[in-house]
């Protein structure tokens, strides 16, 4: 009875949705050639994934505006897409802001506001952070330390933890800009539950690093964002993940993402209600393992994918995505992803 509940809610939101009540969030770290190759990528392939926006014929929009208008059930531009960069690195400023201003696009930065205080000189400063602010640029939250934030210290109540770290850091936001949007995004993407429950009791977005895009069932603690640097900069494959929908999936299906012993590897079950898909070629797929066996059922308008890994998950952090081409819109493809986290794993 619970599953056609969610089938039916599913799909009487499905039917009440604008047609393009979603939007692509890319996410990047170093824009530079000397740093790590895993979170980095050149100014040279910087610029050409803006030139790819620009010959696909993408609408960079700014994402404060255009998550307030996926809430509201408000169309956004056709090819919406967001930018966004985590850890407010220098090279961002030197490298990538003046091509954004070029364009006016407006676009995000994250920041981890001790590094700031502490001049740490891979980071940008206030002042930067500043002229970025006045320029098209949102300044938003990324904690003070960049913890996993999943791990209070000994003896730190984890609402005590995120008091410190998250507020703490919109309290530095706020005086040093004079601006608190309460968007989040997650130190490596790691959240729990309890972690993603407090926030939306303290009124924040929060942002996660598995991919996909947002739309309006997506749970508003947990959204999603295509990584864009390291091993996912080829414009190819970038060019494939512009041009997805969000399947809709209830956002209270939004599950524990940190494993267990006794739950790795994880089970996934989704239930969704949808006509604008091929049911038969829903396919997950894991990091470690590629295709993964999904089981899909279809009873009327509802759908169930049942999937899980073969193998226990064993590095630090992985993630399913489940994929399915759309039927009206020939070249897109829906995409949702499920993130696991491995505690196991101490340095991830």
């Amino acid at each position: 009875m619970k599953i056609i509940t969610h089938w039916l809610a599913s799909f009487s939101l499905f039917l009440a949705l604008p047609a393009n009540a979603q939007l692509v969030i890319l996410q990047y770290h170093h824009i530079a050639t000397d740093t790590p190759p895993v979170t980095s990528i050149s100014p040279a392939g910087f610029e050409e994934h803006m030139q790819l926006l620009e010959q696909e014929n993408m609408v960079v929009v700014d994402l404060k505006d255009a998550l307030a208008k996926i809430r509201a059930g408000i169309a956004l531009p056709e090819k919406a897409v967001a930018i966004t960069f985590d850890d407010a690195y220098v090279s961002i400023y030197d490298n990538a802001f003046p091509r954004l201003q070029a364009r006016n696009w407006p676009f995000t930065v994250f920041v981890n506001t001790r590094a700031v205080d502490e001049r740490h000189n891979v980071v940008m400063s206030w002042d930067q952070l500043r002229d970025m602010q006045n320029h098209g640029g949102l300044i938003a939250n990324h904690t003070q330390s960049h913890p996993y934030l999943i791990e209070p210290p000994q003896n730190t109540q984890l609402a005590d933890w995120l008091e410190m770290e998250i507020n703490g850091a919109e309290q530095r936001l706020q005086k040093e800009l004079g601006t608190s949007h309460k968007i989040l995004a997650y130190p490596y993407g790691e959240y729990n539950v309890a972690v993603r429950d407090w926030l939306q009791q303290q009124g924040y977005i929060a942002l996660g690093q598995q991919s996909g895009p947002v739309g309006t069932s997506s749970h508003f603690q947990a959204l999603p964002r295509y990584p864009a640097a390291g091993i996912y900069a080829n414009p190819k494959t970038l060019r494939t993940k512009l041009y997805t929908k969000a399947f809709p999936i209830p956002a209270e299906q939004s599950v524990e993402p940190v494993l267990s012993t006794d739950n790795n590897p994880p089970a996934l079950t989704l239930t969704f209600s949808s006509t604008d898909l091929y049911a038969r070629q829903i396919q997950c797929y894991s990091g470690a393992e590629g295709a993964i066996p999904t089981k899909v059922q279809q009873t009327g308008q509802g759908i169930q994918i049942d999937t899980a890994a073969r193998g226990p998950i064993k590095a630090g952090r992985d993630r399913y995505n489940c994929t399915a081409p759309s039927k009206n819109s020939p070249g897109w493809y829906y995409w949702y992803s499920q993130a696991w986290i491995n505690p196991a794993v101490k340095n991830r």
